[in-house]
């Protein structure tokens, strides 16, 4: 039987829309889970997509509601009989969300472009593909201001060929405009894209150079019809260049991305243009000569914040040669968005495994909010998930301190399917976290027993499986805990 497990916790409202806050939260579920993008609506809420295996089989797309205070509120999953793939959220109010992508259920193995629109609860309405022979992969996405979208990326002609640039113009209805692909003789893509002058688009992009024989950055505009009128080439230094995010400022964008010196030691790279393609300043951040070791820097992602202060957070993904495991970890600062000058670190997240920042996004309040994976919690934190978590951490800027990262406990907050016995059942457990109560109710009858574990395995209760029924927490120590139902475990914090 296949059952449906929805975690709900309750939802606490913001005391004012404008009141900063800060908060460090993970996500997942029996699956790998990653989280690709986030938004913020005017009433506080964020809205996470990505990628789980939580819903059981292959990876579907997931869009996940959560509130002010990071509190799961609801989750819907999209995709086929394959595996299907959501890099962008895209809201727009009245109509619902949009979900860019891809996916390889309706194609003989290679993967498509993907669009899905839902309503304002998250339920599908439709999900289109865009089947070609080639090997498409959708990197980023943006809205036109027509209601229609623009939908960058790279195409292989054939697995294991040369990745060309991909660029696709698709009407609010989900049907195509235009497509189109070029390149080199070598590898090409397109990663990061902005809309500014209401027709007119700029996105960042590897280019393979000839002359060099190496990649390198390439800063490309086109307009509506898919005319490209610029491209500039990146990077005078030698090495190949790889350039990851574009974020429009005050008559500015900044552009981050990293300089490969070799394989495992990049320097970050960032520069600032004006609205003419003119650089203000660039940057490229090399190695101490005092370290032992040199040291592995990428920077990922960058936001714009005007208010109160005008200055610019970055996330970089460095490598702790350390630790044996050579960990990806990330360090989150900020830069004044005028002069460029440092002004410290806001915030590390650091594991043994990999930790990955996918996408950073103004908030309302003057902050930001960043979403990602990581595939390992350590240092006492509940490491019990399907391989990754999606981890969102909002960051308040009056507040400098750093948000705390290496205490928080992972949640399981995703849907999940799982084989139990012959039927579909539809589980409830709430409030999640718990104090006094967890409140556990089945879509119909269920035989069988049910146990709760604590941490260390430990069997605290024994109970039959009813419709309905409640497990009393409030003699129980704060921590972690499992409801156990067949050969599956659920679960919930006591608080």
């Amino acid at each position: 039987m296949r059952i449906l497990i929805t975690f709900f916790s309750l939802c606490l409202l913001c005391s004012s829309a404008w009141t900063q806050q800060s908060f460090y939260k993970l996500y997942s579920g029996n699956g790998f889970d990653k989280g690709e993008d986030i938004i913020e609506l005017p009433d506080t809420s964020y809205y996470v997509t990505g990628s789980s295996g939580s819903w059981g089989g292959n990876s579907q797309a997931f869009l996940m509601k959560i509130d002010s205070l990071g509190n799961y509120v609801w989750s819907q999953a999209y995709g086929g009989a394959e595996s299907e793939e959501a890099v962008k959220v895209m809201h727009r109010p009245g109509s619902g969300f949009y979900l860019a992508g891809m996916s390889n259920s309706s194609s003989l193995g290679n993967f498509d472009a993907m669009l899905i629109k839902t309503d304002e609860n998250g339920n599908q309405e439709w999900l289109k593909t865009y089947p070609t022979a080639a090997w498409e992969r959708i990197n980023d996405a943006v809205m036109t201001k027509d209601t229609g979208f623009v939908l960058i990326g790279q195409r292989q002609a054939l697995m294991g060929a040369n990745s060309d640039i991909l660029l696709m113009r698709i009407d609010k209805n989900g049907d195509t405009l235009w497509t189109k692909s070029f390149g080199t003789i070598g590898e090409d893509q397109a990663n990061a894209i902005t809309r500014y002058q209401d027709s007119l688009y700029i996105m960042v992009a590897d280019v393979f150079v000839p002359d060099s024989n190496m990649v390198k950055g390439s800063l490309i505009t086109f307009n509506d019809q898919g005319t490209i009128l610029s491209q500039i080439m990146v990077g005078n230094l030698p090495g190949k260049y790889h350039l990851e995010d574009i974020e429009p400022g005050e008559n500015k964008f900044y552009i981050t991305g990293n300089l490969e010196k070799e394989p495992f030691n990049h320097d970050n790279y960032m520069r600032v243009i004006d609205e003419n393609g003119v650089v203000q300043s660039e940057y490229t951040e090399g190695d101490n000569p005092m370290d032992i070791y040199p040291t592995d820097r990428k920077l990922t992602q960058i936001v714009f914040l005007p208010n109160p202060t005008y200055i610019i957070s970055s996330v970089c993904q460095y490598t702790n040669f350390s630790f044996a495991a050579f960990s990806k970890d990330l360090n989150f600062g900020f830069y004044d968005a005028t002069f460029g000058y440092w002004m410290g670190s806001s915030s590390s997240i650091i594991n043994t495994g990999l930790d990955q920042c996918n996408q950073m996004f103004p908030t309302h309040d003057g902050g930001y909010i960043a979403v990602g994976f990581n595939t390992m919690i350590v240092d006492g934190q509940n490491a019990v998930n399907g391989g990754a978590n999606v981890f969102v951490l909002k960051k308040n800027t009056q507040l400098m301190m750093p948000v705390t990262t290496d205490t928080v406990f992972t949640l399981n907050q995703l849907v999940e399917t799982i084989e139990l016995n012959q039927t579909m059942v539809e589980l409830t457990m709430y409030p999640n976290p718990t104090s006094n109560e967890l409140h556990v109710s089945l879509s119909e009858q269920v035989s069988g027993a049910y146990t709760v574990c604590d941490l260390m395995g430990k069997c605290l209760l024994t109970g039959k499986i009813q419709s309905n029924f409640t497990i009393e927490t409030a003699t129980w120590n704060q921590g972690v805990y499992f409801l156990n139902i067949g050969q599956h475990s659920f679960k919930f914090i006591k608080q």
